[in-house]
């Protein structure tokens, strides 16, 4: 993209990398109050298992119901004044009340249903000036800071939590979500555009591709919504939980640091194809009885499962769309792959443990994860290259 269709396109010519930096670090903070916390804080307010996977569902439900749809609106010029702020708010306060609601699960499927609405909406219109405006070799240098926020939330999160989870939960949720207003406001007039175009179709070969990263997702639903479960059900910690979570995003910051050298070598085809080929090693670990061990492989194993498939597949969205279709396909990315798919994915994950418990469930993932590297084989070909190699 030329820096005149940039002009064009934007009020300003340049997205400021600490300020995007900022964003990501706030953004990760949140998923990690809520990925390593959200299930043990429903289970200790009487949620069964079923109840946990739908509830987890429906925080990322509001992605693939309104965002895409706003996706759309902006591309084609719509936009309103603090567009990242407003919606933020919203998650804000209504975390903030959740602790007043009752044990009503579908009080608090709404609930968190709302919280997700207004945060999961932001990161596609950020991260799609991003990818517009950055070299692809920049991405992954700043999408560390996101793993950095999730390893920094999670690590302080578990002790301040760990007397008292269920009064404490909202309120942590809460200032993290502040500190994501507070990084959302540089950005407002950078992330406007400043004119609409015309709407633009799709590529068949980006709908399977979407499709592949969606069903990618499916498979991680036992571990986004009883991983910890599984850990505490064992006999490990609050502490040792929180720190398996950290070590699998300081193995995704990694994988984010050595991005422009993985990129290079491998391109962005070969590097998704990696990660789909290994990702059912990482399930069937988690299905084996459990030690420190494997452990520990298997979340060094969220480098090739989540930052690698995410690196690749971000891009190739971006590098195979038409550029008046940039939001709409960014917000279909995160609505279908973070919001259907791990909709789908956690709500399944909740009936499959109750009936075969943790280890049923990530061999099942493990299986289903194989079948997605067969699936992605004849699709490769169909995907334009990178910009840079492939």
């Amino acid at each position: 993209m030329t820096t005149s269709l940039m002009n064009l396109s934007y009020p300003s010519a340049s997205v400021p990398s600490t300020r995007s930096a900022v964003f990501y670090a706030g953004y990760f903070s949140v998923l990690g109050v809520v990925l390593p916390y959200l299930g043990p804080y429903l289970q200790h307010r009487g949620v069964t298992a079923v109840g946990i996977g739908l509830i987890t569902a429906a925080f990322s439900l509001s992605k693939l119901a309104y965002t895409p749809v706003l996706g759309i609106a902006v591309d084609r010029g719509f936009w309103v004044r603090g567009m990242l702020t407003l919606h933020v708010g919203v998650s804000m306060v209504v975390a903030f009340i959740v602790g007043s609601l009752g044990d009503d699960p579908w009080s608090l499927g709404i609930a968190f249903f709302l919280v997700g609405l207004g945060y999961g909406t932001v990161l596609p219109l950020v991260e799609a000036t991003i990818l517009e405006r950055l070299s692809q070799r920049t991405y992954g240098w700043l999408r560390v800071w996101g793993s950095i926020g999730f390893v920094v939330a999670a690590s302080v999160a578990g002790p301040v939590m760990a007397a008292d989870i269920v009064t404490r939960f909202p309120l942590v949720l809460t200032g993290a979500l502040v500190v994501l207003v507070l990084a959302c406001v540089p950005l407002e007039r950078a992330t406007r555009p400043a004119s609409g175009s015309r709407r633009e179709r799709l590529p068949a070969a980006v709908w399977g591709l979407l499709a592949l990263l969606t069903l990618h997702q499916v498979a991680h639903g036992p571990y986004y919504a009883f991983f910890s479960i599984h850990l505490e059900e064992n006999g490990y910690p609050s502490l040792a939980v929180g720190g398996m979570w950290s070590l699998g995003v300081a193995a995704e910051l990694v994988a984010f640091v050595a991005s422009p050298w993985l990129h290079r070598l491998l391109g962005l085809r070969r590097l998704l194809g990696l990660s789909l080929l290994l990702s059912p090693g990482r399930w069937l670990l988690l299905a084996l009885p459990l030690s420190t061990g494997t452990l520990i492989i298997a979340q060094l194993g969220h480098a090739l499962t989540y930052a690698l498939a995410h690196l690749a597949g971000i891009q190739l969205v971006q590098a195979n769309v038409p550029v008046g279709a940039t939001r709409y396909a960014q917000a279909l990315y995160s609505g279908l792959g973070f919001g259907l798919g791990i909709v789908v994915g956690t709500a399944c994950a909740g009936p499959l443990y109750q009936r075969i418990g943790g280890s049923g469930s990530f061999l099942v993932a493990a299986i289903f994860a194989a079948g997605l590297f067969v699936a992605w084989l004849p699709l490769a070909g169909c995907l334009r290259p990178d910009r840079l190699s492939d």
